[in-house]
């Protein structure tokens, strides 16, 4: 049984890119030095961790609702990963689903 996701991928895409890019910046550059003040970073950071949160959260209920074989290693791929996986899994989201019972 294939079910939808909650937010359509046409959303999904942008929040977790979003939060891709955001935490790799505050991992990796430092905002000040760009000329962003340090609370705009901050606001920043914490919106690219709670698009992280959401997309994870999000995916891990599909993973779930579609009862994939391997929802657990999903489940912490999501967990630890974040967007990355989540890009990962969306842009093959059907050929997963073809492989469910």
């Amino acid at each position: 049984m294939k079910s939808d996701l909650l937010i359509s991928k046409k959303i999904l895409y942008p929040i977790a890119i979003f939060g891709l890019v955001f935490t790799a910046f505050s991992v990796t550059l430092n905002l000040e030095s760009l000329g962003i003040p340090f609370d705009m970073g901050l606001i920043l950071i914490y919106s690219g961790l709670f698009a992280n949160f959401l997309a994870s959260v999000i995916l891990i209920v599909d993973v779930f609702k579609n009862n994939l074989s391997s929802k657990y290693i999903w489940t912490l791929s999501f967990l630890f990963l974040g967007a990355l996986s989540g890009l990962f899994y969306l842009r093959n989201r059907d050929q997963y689903l073809a492989n469910v019972n």
